[in-house]
């Protein structure tokens, strides 16, 4: 069976350990509507808390728009916030983000200088390149 561990911002950033040896990571940066700048200070500081080893996989979350039809980087408020998280922390250019959560961040904004596009895939296209993604992370 699989265990499944979880961790508050506020354990991370108070230090406690965490353990994260050949782990997926779902990191919840927030949810609506929660997404004020003591929401977005928080995510920042857990981010840079974290202990990320070379076997861990990181995907974002934003929660609370599952009822929007639209992309999360087609609204505004959740464009903003994930743009400013990524910003800060620079979670886009980190090895351990899975590469739709990393295009994510980059079509929120995260870098000004890079373009990301948005192709839309089938949820098991989805699924395939995430699960190689996370087979690569735990071999190593």
């Amino acid at each position: 069976m699989t265990r499944v561990d979880y961790a508050t911002h506020e354990s991370i950033v108070a230090g406690e350990l965490q353990n994260l040896d050949r782990t997926l990571l779902a990191f919840s940066i927030g949810a609506r509507p929660y997404l004020g700048k003591r929401a977005l200070s928080t995510a920042i500081m857990s981010w840079r808390a974290l202990k990320i080893t070379p076997s861990t996989a990181v995907v974002i979350h934003l929660g609370g728009f599952d009822d929007d039809p639209r992309e999360l980087w087609d609204i505004p408020e959740a464009r903003d916030f994930i743009g400013r998280f990524a910003e800060k922390t620079q979670a886009h250019k980190h090895p351990a983000i899975d590469p739709m959560s990393r295009n994510l961040l980059l079509l929120c904004g995260a870098d000004p200088e890079l373009h990301a596009r948005a192709d839309m895939i089938t949820k098991e296209q989805a699924l395939e390149q995430t699960n190689e993604f996370f087979k690569s992370r735990i071999k190593e």
